[in-house]
């Protein structure tokens, strides 16, 4: 019925027949017809948000030589910030969807390596924007920058069973005003996505509270870049407070250390990038796959691509190496490493960012420029996301 329907091209039709049959059986995203909907229609919803964006249309407009760009705003659009979509996706048109207010759904978002060393916070200026937008209660966790999947599940459950991180403003939630969500949309980006595989490879209970799972530029199968440091650090004995600065720069030449350093002691660089080696991962997801598939969580994969010229200088021998693997790489992850692929899981959209690109504020904003062209990021992250919270809607798994 759905695959004929989808055929029919009779929309609002189809996707009332999805939203009834997914409140039936969530199993329906094994289905190649619909998995591949959920991406068409997502696109389209990103389209159609980012179209609205004066800045994010400005970036996509193109300078000829002689004329002007005469594109339609959508194409723009589409052409700049998408990859591998079909063509002339951006001329469907497809029903849009209003959604007022979202109180009964909490969005817990699980931060990647380096969470708060860097200039910005991912999605610190989005968050603010969407919780006023849409009403949605934003829990973050507050994972620690550097340490293991294990050690860092003691900050994720901290948000998801206790209420306990940081607000949609980046703001501490004390004890005295956390409170418990309830049903949760999970959105994880970059190692946050290995971070939440291991929460839930020992808690599945929580499946009954998880309505989905985004898993935003993750890397659940590891990055390749991170097995040649890992080989760079693992035989080095340092003192994690005489050599922390020089050890922080061999991470990432742009991370930003305060004069007083919370959680010292927690530091753990060698386990936090042993546990993202690609062999770490791989071991894991061997392991644990199906079983997490068997808890019957939607997923869906966002991913990125850039170019050697789309990024910053000190990054650029990454894209060079990732490039061996995967053209299609965003700087820190290949295709393949940053997606789950099993029945439950759906390609989304590839996004054309790199990885902090569609995840980060501009750097240069913050007057740190770091002497790259790169990091003003102009990625329109809000359009994703609210596009993210419309198709949740739309498909029933945020109220």
């Amino acid at each position: 019925m759905l695959k004929k329907l989808i055929g029919s091209g009779d929309y609002p039709k189809l996707i009332k027949k999805l939203k009834s049959d997914l409140k039936k059986n969530k199993r329906v995203f094994k289905k190649p017809e619909i998995k591949e909907w959920c991406g068409l229609r997502y696109r389209n919803l990103f389209i159609n948000e980012a179209s609205l964006d004066i800045e994010a249309v400005e970036v996509a407009r193109s300078k000829p030589i002689f004329g002007k760009d005469e594109r339609p705003d959508k194409q723009k659009i589409a052409d700049r910030f998408l990859k591998g979509e079909g063509p002339d996706e951006w001329k469907l048109e497809l029903p849009e969807i209003e959604i007022k207010e979202l109180k009964k759904t909490t969005l817990v978002f699980c931060p990647g390596l380096l969470s708060g060393l860097l200039p910005v916070l991912a999605f610190q200026h989005t968050f603010p924007i969407i919780k006023e937008k849409f009403g949605i209660r934003i829990i973050q966790s507050n994972s620690h920058p550097m340490r293991s999947c294990e050690a860092n599940s003691v900050d994720l459950l901290n948000a998801i069973d206790l209420g306990i991180g940081l607000d949609h403003n980046s703001e501490t939630i004390s004890e005295s005003e956390a409170k418990p969500p309830k049903d949760m949309i999970i959105m994880a980006y970059s190692k946050g996505m290995a971070d939440l595989m291991y929460v839930l490879s020992i808690r599945p209970d929580l499946k009954n509270r998880i309505k989905c799972i985004i898993n935003w530029a993750g890397a659940p199968g590891g990055s390749y870049l991170a097995n040649t440091l890992y080989d760079t650090i693992k035989d080095f004995n340092f003192n994690i407070k005489d050599q922390f600065d020089m050890l922080m720069k061999i991470v990432s030449p742009i991370i930003s250390l305060p004069d007083q350093i919370k959680r010292l002691s927690e530091y753990n660089v060698k386990a936090a990038i042993l546990d993202l080696t690609t062999e770490i991962r791989g071991e894991f997801l061997k392991k644990n796959l199906k079983k997490l598939d068997l808890m019957n969580i939607p997923i869906f994969n966002v991913t990125a691509s850039t170019t050697v010229t789309e990024v910053p200088y000190f990054q650029i021998q990454g894209v060079l190496d990732l490039n061996k693997y995967d053209a299609n790489n965003d700087m820190q992850v290949t295709q393949k490493n940053s997606k789950l692929s099993n029945p439950m899981a759906t390609d989304l959209a590839m996004l054309h960012g790199h990885h902090w690109d569609v995840s980060y504020s501009s750097f240069k904003k913050m007057g740190l420029s770091f002497a790259s062209n790169h990091l003003d990021h102009p990625f329109p992250k809000t359009a994703a996301l609210t596009a993210i919270l419309k198709f949740l809607t739309e498909l029933g798994l945020v109220d």
